[in-house]
């Protein structure tokens, strides 16, 4: 399916979740673009298969992105930690925006026990918590435009991974 036969939340045009990459780039862009819309079209209708998939890719972005934060060497202030999950969180569920700001505010702060603990026993509370860390630190990092420029070159390497050499 092409890019312009999928929605900015990763669906086809029949409203049907597209592959894992899809959802998991969904959700960041969702949040990325402050489009709470966005956020949830991305996983709506997705199954406990499904939702563990998009944590794994969402898994995979944040190791990718934690990398690139100590490659450039740059220290985030626990200030800026913050402010950028208050206003990444503003697009989260209601349900969630607590939850999403008390975990990023847990690991700003070092407390690994508590981010952890604070959306442990809720996967779909993981995957925002997730999607949040990966676009404050995004956004920390490159600025929202170079940001999302770097999702879409994600995406297209996602979206080569998912088709198998031999097809």
């Amino acid at each position: 399916m092409s890019d312009g036969q999928r929605g900015a939340d990763g669906r086809d045009g029949r409203g049907t979740p597209g592959t894992a990459a899809d959802r998991a780039l969904g959700v960041v862009r969702g949040y990325a673009a402050g489009d709470a819309a966005a956020v949830a079209g991305a996983l709506a209708r997705v199954g406990e298969a499904e939702r563990q998939q998009t944590y794994a890719v969402l898994g995979g972005l944040l190791r990718s992105t934690l990398a690139l934060v100590a490659l450039t060497g740059r220290e985030l202030r626990t200030g800026e930690v913050v402010r950028l999950a208050d206003e990444v969180a503003a697009a989260a569920p209601t349900v969630y925006e607590f939850t999403v700001t008390q975990a990023v505010r847990a690991w700003a702060r070092g407390d690994l026990e508590g981010f952890r603990g604070a959306h442990a026993a809720d996967p779909l509370g993981e995957i925002h918590v997730t999607a949040v860390l990966v676009v404050l630190l995004g956004l920390a990092l490159w600025g929202r435009e170079t940001f999302l420029d770097t999702l879409r070159a994600y995406e297209d390497v996602a979206r080569t991974l998912a088709v198998p050499p031999d097809a």
